[in-house]
């Protein structure tokens, strides 16, 4: 078996796979296998690349150099520019335009939802209480809600706002509040989402009001998830 053929004929078959996994990787077709395959064959054409200079070292000599007067051949010298320039017009992303090309032959993805946002506030910082922190996650389908929440007796008659929303225009972030309650559990969490005048209400027992977290009853128009966290 001659060296130089086995050399060649891995070459030859190395960059028949590169190039096809080269293009489904710049039509952004990038399955886990056409990564992998394309990065092993990519690790074998180094390998025979390395043999194959080494068996043709005479040969590229002579390519770089005339062997008569010594001095540097034409083609060296365009290649090296060639290559050079592709170089650097790769690295300051001048091609970009062209390797992002194949975009267009891509399966159209549709974007992920974003992820849940939410507005962080604080209120009744300077008066005395048990500090709490309410986290507060809407419905799909109210975000245009502005909450307000209050703390009401047991007969509904309310004694303390925590904050009250603003029913502006746009969509409402859901809301994560720092606040102090003052009064003794038990009592009700009076959650409101006001939007263009129409009011919806939750009222939500809290038994105790110890150190620790607990899920504020939700089952109702206003909330997805609510969360008491006591101090």
């Amino acid at each position: 078996m001659k060296k130089k053929n086995l050399v060649s004929l891995s070459i030859s078959l190395a960059f028949f796979t590169l190039a096809t996994t080269g293009l489904l990787l710049y039509v952004k077709q990038k399955p886990h296998f056409v990564e992998m395959t394309h990065t092993i064959f990519g690790l074998l054409f180094i390998t025979v690349a390395i043999f194959h200079i080494v068996n043709n070292w005479a040969s590229l000599k002579t390519y770089m150099r005339d062997r008569n007067t010594g001095s540097i051949q034409k083609e060296l010298i365009v290649s090296l520019v060639v290559v050079g320039t592709l170089i650097i017009l790769s690295v300051t992303e001048v091609l970009e335009p062209v390797a992002e090309f194949g975009r267009i032959f891509a399966k159209q993805q549709k974007r992920p939802d974003q992820g849940i946002t939410f507005q962080e506030k604080t209120t009744l910082d300077s008066t005395n209480g048990t500090a709490v922190t309410l986290i507060l996650q809407k419905l799909a389908e109210d975000k245009s809600g502005a909450l307000t929440v209050e703390v009401a007796d047991t007969t509904g008659k309310v004694l303390e706002t925590l904050v009250a929303g603003e029913d502006k225009d746009g969509p409402k972030p859901n809301l994560i509040l720092h606040s102090k309650i003052s009064t003794p559990a038990p009592f009700k969490l009076v959650i409101t989402s006001t939007y263009e005048g129409e009011a919806k209400r939750q009222e939500s027992l809290v038994t105790v009001l110890s150190p620790g977290t607990q899920a504020v009853n939700a089952a109702s128009p206003v909330l997805q998830r609510a969360i008491l966290e006591v101090k």
